[in-house]
Parts: C-alpha cells; structure tokens; sequence
C-alpha cells in the first residue's frame, strides 16, 4: 500500500496586505511540488524535518490517534527559506497523507489549522487561489477557474526566516484602502473571462510588489517591473515574506516565447537576479493518489 499527496509551492503571493488589522494573502500556487508518501513497504519517517515532523504528530492527535504504524517519506523540489511555501507544502503533504492512511481526508481548513499552529502559512492547501490570513487560517474567498499563466522564477538571493519576518514586520501602516482596491481588482479578475482576467492579475500583483517595497525590499524592483513589461509580461509577483520575483506571462504565449523573453530579462538582470526555472500558476489544494 502507499499513499501519496502532493501539495503546490508558490511563487510568493498573488497579493499580500494587512486589512482591517488582519494580516492576508491571496496565494499563488505553482507547479513544484513537496510529496509524502506513506507506505507500508517501509517504517520511520524519512527526510520529513521538524516542521513536517511536528505536522505528523498534530495530525495525528487531530484525528483522534496515537501513532502512525507505517513509514512516511517526504520528496520535496521546493527550495526553502526563499518565500515559496516549502513548509506549508511540507506541512500539507504530510498531513493530508498522515490522515489519509486511516481513511480521513482532510479539508484546507483542517490542513490550514495544523499549519498555523506551527508557523504562519500559506493558503496553498486550499482549492483555487485563495485569500486567507495567514496568521489565523481564516478563509475569507477563493477563486476557481484558475488561469495556467506561465511564471519565470527568479531570486535576488539570500534566506528569510518566515516566522522572525512577521515578527518583526507588524501591522502599523494602514494601508485599507490599498489593499481593498488591490482585492477589488482579484475579484473582478474573476468576474471576467479570458485576456482581460490575466491582465488584472499581474496588476494586482506588480502593485502588490511595490507596495511590499517598504517591508522587504527586493533591489531594481521597478527596474525589473519596467524589463519584464517590455518583454511583454503581464506583470511581476514577489514573495513578501521571501526572497524571489516572478515575471508572469500570458497563459496562450508560447513555451518557445516564454524561454526567449525569460532569456532577454536574465541577459539583462543575471548581476542582481538569479534565474531558477518556469513553472505554471495552478489551483492550491492536495492531490492524492493511492496504490494498492
């Protein structure tokens, strides 16, 4: 027997903002992946650390049980400490199959909960995108009908600890209206079809960026902005808590445009920003797949 879940990274946050005093996000799932199995070919837990290690324990005290009587193995390709979600999806992935091995599937909001309990979190275990706080895994909406845009990955370098971030981020600049606007702009993305939503969500994301400028500072932000944009990019997204940027393409552009205009901004920002890989903005949540 083996049961295996794959829980999304993301390429930081769609959106990012405190509203209300409440802190939240809009994620932005891609596909990489962190992958647990759990098998009973083999015994122990492998390769899991001490934040997946503590979601098994959580888990397994949520669902009313004491120990798991098979082995766990964790496969991750998302880098850590660089704002892609490698401890949520950590955290989603081996839960989800942690429970899933005494035939409880768990919900986002199940997931979210024992996530928060060990570090704030991104809403990735969540279907669609989703707009959550991530410090009290309240689900305030989610989008469905997820366009597949093309995300260039690249990273200015260096680690964040998420915990310490917020810590010593706050929530002293008000900013509602902002970040109100920035919300109204994702919700009437999803109210239209085609072209225009894409637009609107490298908007909300190239605006949401900036205003993070202030936070965590990413060097020649505006600078890359202006490349990507003239390279043809619908705009840039950032991990607010991490440290790389996303330029995002149109989900109909070619994978033979996309490598050339990625090439173009990596030719003219490789002193400052490190390309990594192209992946493809996707719907949050768990994929299960269990084999006799």
């Amino acid at each position: 027997m083996e049961i295996i879940a794959k829980a999304p990274a993301s390429c930081g946050e769609l959106v990012e903002g405190v509203l209300d005093g409440t802190p939240f996000l809009v994620t932005a799932p891609i596909s990489m992946y962190a992958v647990a199995t759990v098998s009973d070919a083999f015994t122990g837990m492998h390769e899991l650390g001490a934040k997946a290690e503590e979601a098994v324990k959580r888990t397994l005290s949520h669902i009313g049980k004491e120990t798991l009587p098979f082995g766990i193995r964790l496969d991750s390709q998302i880098p850590q400490g660089k704002g892609m979600a490698s401890s949520s999806a950590d955290i989603a992935a081996v839960s989800y199959a942690t429970a899933r091995a005494f035939g409880r599937e768990l919900t986002g909001r199940e997931l979210m909960d024992i996530a928060i309990a060990i570090e704030p979190s991104d809403g990735i275990a969540f279907a669609g995108l989703s707009h959550v706080s991530h410090t009290t895994g309240e689900l305030f909406g989610q989008y469905f009908n997820v366009p597949l845009l093309a995300v260039s990955i690249f990273d200015v370098g260096g680690t964040v600890d998420t915990i310490a971030y917020y810590q010593s981020k706050g929530n002293s600049d008000n900013q509602d209206a902002v970040y109100r606007q920035l919300l109204n702009t994702v919700d009437h993305a999803f109210r239209t079809d085609g072209d225009r939503r894409e637009i609107l969500l490298g908007q909300a994301a190239t605006e949401s960026a900036r205003l993070n400028q202030v936070h965590l500072e990413k060097p020649k932000l505006e600078e890359f902005v202006t490349a990507a944009q003239r390279q043809g990019a619908l705009g840039t997204l950032v991990a607010h808590s991490g440290t790389v940027v996303g330029a995002l393409w149109a989900s109909d552009l070619s994978a033979d445009d996309v490598a050339r205009q990625t090439s173009n901004l990596a030719a003219e920002f490789g002193a400052t920003y490190h390309y990594m890989q192209t992946v493809r903005l996707i719907s949050g949540g768990v994929i299960c797949e269990i084999k006799p």
